[in-house]
């Protein structure tokens, strides 16, 4: 298969599925769940309803992708979209590399209720957070509105 043939919308469509599968298998524990503090208040989030909200974005980018392939006469811009995908397919890729490599870290002796794991996972998450939130979705309604009222 020539790389030059997979599209957009076909990672998204895979990266969806791959977001499902890893997501029911790791909610299979009834006590895992993402918990995020925000000053006093804790937001506790089953791992399940995680996956379906992180499924449905996922796929829904594909959708739209795929529509706008479809569509006759309207056509988005390539490198919008190229880094649109290089920022959300990379960021879901770097994160379980990260995952990965925080497991190996060990915690200070010293000092064990500091877990260096935790805490290059939570810093992860929080740059890619706001790199889609203030770069990727941008560029990505940029680029749809564009497809839309541009002419041909």
């Amino acid at each position: 298969m020539n790389l030059k043939n997979i599209k957009a919308y076909n990672l998204f469509l895979i990266t969806s599925i791959i977001i499902l599968l890893i997501g029911f298998y790791r909610s299979t524990d009834p006590n895992s769940s993402l918990d995020l503090n925000v000053h006093d208040t804790y937001f506790v989030m089953s791992n399940y309803h995680c996956t379906i909200v992180l499924f449905s974005l996922y796929f829904l980018t594909g959708l739209l992708y795929w529509v706008f392939e479809k569509l006759p006469k309207k056509h988005l811009i390539t490198p919008l979209t190229a880094i649109h995908t290089f920022i959300l397919i990379g960021s879901f890729v770097f994160y379980w590399i990260i995952i990965f490599y925080s497991k190996q870290l060990k915690s200070d002796p010293n000092f064990p209720l500091l877990d260096y794991g935790n805490q290059l996972i939570n810093i992860t998450l929080v740059n890619e957070f706001l790199l889609i939130i203030f770069i990727a979705i941008p560029i990505f309604i940029i680029n749809l509105l564009i497809g839309l009222f541009k002419t041909n």
